[in-house]
């Protein structure tokens, strides 16, 4: 069922309820047993107002448990959420097991060889995309963690040989396993591992590793290498002879596998082009099959297995248990039989209405609100995704709005700066001021990234025609202006000393900031002024 708690430490504070249950039971056996002693036992109502002051002592416990396992973060069962990625990653998987030192490959060479020059010749055509390497032998050690240095790599290829691991037998899906782990969390390229090996391994643990791989997204090509006849080989203890080859069969029956368990419901894939692959490196067009695995889009859609968080159940559970603590407390069994039954028939049809719709498309944007400050990105553009979609069906311009901002400020965070543009300049032009003032906003921020400081000033600028209070759109338009300034000064100026320059500089940030604390009321104070008597704002 894929039952997980993320934060097992937060069960702890049940803990708390005991002290806290002894107390106020004692204080109930005490004022009850002076009220009966005092005669009021013998009045009527003594003994319902003993069981409502008891269930609502009880109640509330219940609500402290459901809050707790909130926080806990318990999620069980899986979804199929879909996730925009930006390019690709690819880790390298290499078989240093002593079956790949049969010299059987073309050439004479021997496997591991043969599969050092296919993953050079590789590494010329991934077009600037990072990629990690990993060894598998005994087991999936990381050697390079994901960079866009291929030169690193390529010193790694030299070095290839069974003695560079002394763990013994062959794990490949420890490789992969390790590779699928090499990938950030909240990576925001699609992720794909190439295996080179022989498919000759120990522990029979291949299709497992595939399958796992595949449900978190990860794309996965094995390279084979070898002959498919047996070949004789000495073993890590140079004594002992054993028979290997290329197990082809066996890579295909895993990829088959790996491959039939990776779709969801209405045969959708988890995720598009994350599916298992073999390919033969004696086979001819072999490289453009294997290359064909990595994205040629600069946005991509994926589909991925998520774990189901829970913690909105339980937050209503103990909304709905608090509300019942009062009304047990408040309310007899004869109160409550007297509530006018129209109104509960409104309510139950207020529930059912159409506003269902709108509350869900809520609910997916705060989610998506939650996961971004978890720094949970992935699953922040899928929330925000989804309500973007659920508010475009409902024509629903106030979602609509909120969605593509939340989306622009996670593509802004994981320096997605081209796809925060695009969702900022679809926000429709009736979306809430402080919507607006913050599309303005990040666009000014991702123009001084880009070094435009034209267009900087221009975005602080429509900003501040939004809120022209905001003291950090202020500061910014002031700096981006500086900036013009001194680009200018310096195309027209001749080169000047270090020192020269130094102190320009710093002069520079001075006349910034004194501006801003020196003349700040008199030059935003009366922005709205000033724009009536004059036909061109002055900043």
């Amino acid at each position: 069922m894929n039952f997980s708690i993320e934060r097992p430490w937060a069960l702890y504070g049940i803990v708390f309820l005991i002290p806290v249950l002894f107390y106020s039971f004692v204080t109930f056996k005490k004022t009850f047993d002076a009220m009966s002693r005092s005669g009021m036992r013998r009045r009527g109502g003594f003994e319902s107002v003993r069981m409502r002051t008891m269930a609502k002592i009880l109640l509330r416990a219940a609500v402290w448990c459901m809050l707790l396992l909130a926080l806990s973060g318990i999620s069980w069962g899986t979804l199929s959420t879909p996730v925009q990625k930006n390019g690709s990653a690819v880790s390298m998987v290499f078989d240093i097991s002593y079956s790949m030192t049969a010299k059987d490959a073309p050439g004479g060479r021997t496997r591991l060889e043969a599969a050092a020059l296919y993953a050079e010749t590789l590494l010329d055509r991934i077009d600037g995309n990072p990629v990690s390497a990993v060894l598998a032998k005994g087991s999936g050690v990381t050697a390079i963690p994901l960079t866009e240095d291929t030169e690193a790599v390529r010193t790694l290829l030299s070095l290839l040989s069974p003695q560079m691991m002394s763990a013994p037998g062959s794990s490949i899906a420890g490789g992969i396993n390790a590779a699928v782990q090499s990938f950030p969390r909240s990576i925001s390229k699609a992720p794909v591992v190439w295996v080179f090996t022989d498919g000759d391994e120990t522990d029979s643990g291949m299709q497992n590793a595939l399958s796992a791989a595949l449900r978190q997204g990860v794309g996965v090509v094995i390279i084979g290498f070898g002959s498919e006849r047996e070949t004789e080989i000495t073993a890590g203890d140079e004594i002992t002879k054993v028979m290997t080859a290329l197990r082809s069969d066996k890579i295909r029956a895993a990829v088959d596998f790996a491959n039939r368990k990776n779709f969801g419901g209405q045969g959708v894939r988890f995720y598009r082009g994350a599916d298992a692959k073999y390919v033969a490196a004696s086979e001819i067009g072999s490289a453009v099959k294997v290359l064909s695995s990595i994205s040629k889009e600069s946005v991509t859609l994926s589909y991925e297995m998520q774990s189901v968080d829970r913690h909105s159940l339980f937050i209503i559970i103990g909304l709905v248990l608090f509300i019942l603590s009062f009304v047990a407390s408040e309310f007899s069994p004869r109160s409550i039989r007297g509530i006018n039954k129209g109104l509960a028939l409104s309510l139950l049809a207020l529930c059912l209405s159409s506003c269902s719709a709108q509350f869900e498309e809520s609910k997916q944007i705060f989610e998506g609100v939650w996961n971004w400050h978890q720094k949970d990105y992935n699953a922040a553009v899928a929330k925000f995704s989804q309500g973007l979609r659920s508010a475009e069906l409902n024509n629903d311009e106030l979602i609509r709005g909120y969605a593509l901002y939340g989306l622009s400020v996670t593509y802004l965070m994981q320096n997605e700066n081209a796809a925060a543009i695009e969702k900022i300049n679809q926000l429709p032009p009736g979306a809430p001021d402080k919507v607006r003032f913050a599309a303005f906003y990040n666009s000014g921020i991702i123009s001084q990234r880009q070094g435009d400081y034209e267009k900087a000033v221009q975005f602080f600028k429509n900003a501040l025609l939004v809120d022209s209070t905001n003291l950090d759109a202020k500061i910014n338009l002031e700096l981006s202006r500086s900036q013009l300034l001194q680009r200018a000064h310096e195309s027209e100026r001749p080169l000047q000393g270090l020192d020269e320059s130094s102190a320009e500089e710093s002069d520079l940030e001075k006349s910034v900031f004194n501006r801003i604390r020196e003349k700040d009321r008199e030059q935003w104070k009366n922005i709205q002024t000033e724009q009536k008597n004059s036909s061109v704002i002055d900043y």
